[in-house]
């Protein structure tokens, strides 16, 4: 059997992404050499992409469009926690501090700015934290007291964001309800909605959304304006968006005008 033969149609054209960067020529018979479909179904997978606003067909074949942001494999999260440090831990000491009750049920994803929250929380005695960060998890544990309670997904690791994803991570979402999600992406933008790159990722917060009453959305201002693979959420399904003060004050104003309540955090 063929190795990608077994690959869902969503894995799979996170790979093609990946190919279209590196194959040259006629892209359609070999990605369905390379995957064992027909080319009538990678140019299916190909329109998907199309449609999400990652690629542009062409003439047997794709080209990824320039301004979409993808996520590099050596972008590691080491590196992405390097990123606007102070902007990140105003956004996450905020959340805690004003969207965190005792006796709270909360479902933390596990982004940078989102994991940051865990050093704010120290003061909670009754608090279940969900999780599907590993990362996120561990920090949790180093700095809530015994008395709470961590409840880490399972499923497929990415190591390049330390998250469990696939099918096994949705479902257990699924189980849970949540009183507030507290969710980051890779871009914002005013077409387009909250955007990241990567399907698996995306659908595993889709589940968290469904499970939360509210969701809190935690993101830094190098991401306005950036558009990435695909819609995690749209904006009429935000309770709140915390950035910080460097956010486009003209995109800030339209979302406001739309109703949602736009947060500045103040580094301190």
């Amino acid at each position: 059997m063929h190795k990608y033969d077994v690959l869902p149609p969503v894995t799979r054209r996170e790979h093609i992404l990946k190919d279209i960067e590196l194959l040259d020529g006629n892209l359609i018979p070999q990605l369905s050499e390379k995957y064992g479909v027909s080319e009538m179904t990678i140019r299916r997978d190909l329109k998907v992409l199309e449609d999400e606003g990652y690629i542009k067909r062409t003439w047997g074949g794709a080209v990824l469009w320039p301004t979409v942001a993808n996520e590099p494999a050596v972008l590691s999260r080491v590196k992405r926690q390097a990123m606007r440090p102070k902007e990140k831990e105003a956004i996450a000491a905020y959340a805690a501090r004003h969207f965190v009750e005792e006796g709270d049920i909360i479902t933390m994803e596990g982004g940078t700015t989102v994991t940051a929250m865990a050093q704010f929380l120290k003061g909670f005695e009754d608090l279940t934290v969900v999780t599907n960060g590993l990362y996120t998890a561990d920090e949790l544990q180093r700095n809530l007291p015994p008395s709470a309670t961590i409840i880490c997904a399972g499923g497929i690791l990415r190591p390049e964001s330390s998250t469990f994803v696939g099918p096994v991570a949705e479902g257990f979402f699924r189980e849970f309800n949540a009183h507030r999600l507290f969710l980051s992406a890779t871009g914002l933008s005013l077409q387009t909605g909250i955007t990241d790159p990567k399907m698996l990722e995306t659908q595993v917060k889709r589940a968290m959304i469904a499970s939360a009453d509210e969701v809190i959305l935690l993101l830094d201002s190098s991401k306005f304006g950036v558009k990435s693979l695909m819609t995690v959420i749209e904006f009429d399904q935000i309770t709140a968006l915390i950035t910080d003060e460097d956010a486009p004050a003209d995109v800030v104003e339209r979302l406001r005008s739309t109703g949602v309540d736009v947060i500045l955090a103040s580094p301190r």
